[in-house]
């Protein structure tokens, strides 16, 4: 049981770190490289702690409200260390860049559009403490890791694009963000590994547009707002169906 829970920590960003290390700016960039993999990894530990070890569970319930919390205090921990580190990239900000406002506005409704999809889905019982986890702790414990720290990382160390010849496919932090978070959500270790494609697409897409968000709005205040509202919607619209 607990090599699972350790695999399931260190698989995602393994898979990805061939794809970072390809794509540095510079071979100064390998420790910033490094620095980003421990970061995850002690994320992800801290974050599954709480559901793999009982005695840890402050706060008792069906969801992870623990490992969130624990989740949000290491990020805002690792956020002030690292501050200065990051200050060319600082999204923990409630400030939007006021020339990319509009298009950010946009994408974040969009996002929270697509929870509607969810009615389709089949039907759940009404559960308030699902309603509050979900409209509270994924945007925040997420957004801080994923797209205040992890993403600032990225940009201070890779190449500002990715080019094919004559063609540009736009920010490789904003796009290894995407897969990073698709893969924590869609890869999962049980004596073997289990990958859900459907789970990976959905959240591939829903991390990239997060991580596009940022960047263009300088902010994680928007993706925080959608990320939690999108959440909220896609259960609460299957409990009301």
């Amino acid at each position: 049981m607990r090599i699972n829970f350790i695999m399931e920590s260190v698989l995602p960003v393994l898979f990805i770190l061939p794809l970072m290390l390809f794509l540095l700016k510079d071979k100064s960039q390998v420790k910033t490289i490094v620095l980003f993999t421990v970061i995850f990894i002690l994320y992800q530990l801290i974050l599954k702690a709480p559901k793999e070890f009982v005695a840890l569970q402050v706060i008792k319930g069906q969801w992870n409200w623990t490992g969130k919390l624990l989740g949000i205090l290491f990020g805002l921990l690792i956020y002030t260390v690292l501050k200065n580190k990051l200050k060319p990239f600082d999204f923990l900000r409630f400030k939007q860049d006021s020339k990319a406002f509009s298009k950010t506005i946009w994408a974040a409704v969009l996002m929270v559009c697509t929870s509607f999809f969810s009615y389709f889905d089949s039907p759940k019982e009404l559960d308030w403490e699902t309603l509050f986890y979900q409209l509270s702790m994924p945007g925040l414990d997420e957004e801080i890791m994923f797209r205040a720290i992890l993403l600032g990382l990225l940009l201070i160390s890779l190449k500002d694009k990715i080019k094919i010849g004559k063609w540009s496919l736009g920010n490789p932090g904003v796009l290894i963000i995407g897969i990073l978070f698709g893969l924590v959500h869609a890869l999962h270790f049980k004596s073997t590994i289990e990958f859900e494609i459907y789970v990976f697409i959905c959240t591939f897409l829903s991390g990239y547009i997060w991580s596009w968000i940022t960047v263009e709005s300088k902010s994680i205040l928007l993706p925080v707002i959608s990320h939690n509202l999108t959440n909220f919607l896609q259960n609460l619209l299957r409990m009301v169906k």
